[in-house]
């Protein structure tokens, strides 16, 4: 049975804030669900029917949020619901994206296989467009294989019935948002953003899903105070367009632990009078270097204080159980004295990196290993 006392949309916020584009559905809320302990879900029809359970979805099925709540070993589970895809998304690619999914992930839309993924740390995408296509209904139905044993990234996941020494409630299955996002065919698939404080400037590269003629990549950097300086380049034949945008003496504010300072980035790809696609970014200029034993910032020599955080919540487990949660975290480790933190063994959600990027807060992570 869920849990009544959850929000209908659980982690409602955009889950990738260094690259946002305005359309896009979240899908987090009651889905279909059901545990396959043998892994004979599709020998027993589970890829057709309906399940025999519920779950909130994005929390694992072993948090007391999910409103399922089994801590036992799960070798599977599966999920279910309907999607709707906005009308208004006539003309755009449909892709549907996992946050995360612990940890072996086979996705199909209306009966199709659109993508496996493997690793239970980090996202993935499926393009559904000719599946789903805008003003369209479809079907997803995910499984997620999660062997109690056996070599797999897991982190401080026990490998025990209950939690011992430092280990902790497994999470298995659907555990970070689940959302939709309208792609225009002409796009921009990905940025990588290098700050220079000497100069001062920020050097932005484009990946874009393909060329033609006619297109420019034009690059606004801002803050609160308005725009800062805007470029363009041709985008007509590289796939990796590349522009220098220098910061006016005048409107140069670093960042610093503590002193934080991002300034707003806005990524479009122009046909003509046409912007065709725009992604929102942001950025913190900034320098990190390695002198002897010391780590300077900016130049400047920083004395870390990390407290060791490891990403767990007693309801909600390796899901933050909102967004505010990981402002709280955030905030009481700084009022205790940290400046930052060392993230271990997982791989931390983007709005937590966003959130330490606004409020002034060091992090080092490490990955979840296998070996523990």
């Amino acid at each position: 049975m869920t849990n009544p006392s959850a929000p209908a949309v659980p982690r409602a916020e955009h889950p990738r804030p260094q690259f946002v584009r305005d359309k896009w559905l979240n899908l987090n809320a009651i889905w279909q669900f059901e545990m396959d302990p043998a892994d004979t879900g599709l020998e027993r029809g589970l890829l057709e029917r309906e399940l025999t359970d519920e779950i909130l979805v994005p929390f694992a099925p072993e948090s007391t949020l999910s409103g399922v709540g089994h801590v036992d070993a799960m070798n599977a589970v599966w999920y279910r619901r309907e999607i709707s895809v906005p009308e208004d998304w006539q003309g755009d690619r449909v892709l549907l994206h996992f946050g995360a999914v612990d940890h072996d992930a086979t996705v199909w839309v209306d009966g199709v296989e659109v993508t496996r993924h493997r690793g239970g740390f980090t996202g993935f995408s499926a393009d559904i467009t000719e599946l789903a296509p805008p003003g369209h209904a479809a079907t997803v139905v995910v499984r997620a294989r999660d062997p109690y044993q056996g070599p797999q990234a897991r982190g401080k996941q026990s490998r025990r019935f209950g939690n011992y020494e430092c280990f902790y409630t497994r999470t298995t299955g659907i555990w970070q948002t689940v959302w939709l996002e309208a792609v225009p065919v002409d796009a921009v698939e990905q940025i990588h953003i290098v700050p220079h404080l000497a100069e001062p400037a920020f050097d932005v590269t484009a990946t874009l899903r393909r060329t033609r003629p006619g297109l420019t990549l034009r690059v606004t950097v801002s803050d609160a105070d308005g725009e800062v300086v805007s470029r363009q380049v041709p985008a007509d034949s590289a796939q990796q367009p590349s522009l220098r945008l220098p910061i006016p003496e005048e409107r140069v504010r670093p960042w610093f632990p503590g002193e934080p300072h991002l300034y707003d980035l806005s990524i479009e790809l122009v046909d003509g009078d046409r912007t065709v696609d725009t992604v929102a970014s942001y950025a913190g200029l900034r320098t990190v270097t390695v002198v002897g034993d010391a780590v300077l910032i900016n130049g400047r020599r920083v004395f870390q204080r990390l407290v060791l955080d490891q990403g767990y919540w007693p309801d909600s487990l390796m899901t933050a159980p909102s967004d505010q949660a990981l402002i709280d975290d955030i905030e009481l480790s700084m009022q205790a004295g940290f400046n930052g933190a060392r993230l271990h063994q997982k791989v931390f959600e983007e709005r937590f990196h966003y959130h330490a990027d606004r409020l002034g807060y060091l992090v080092w992570g490490s990955s979840a290993t296998g070996r523990l």
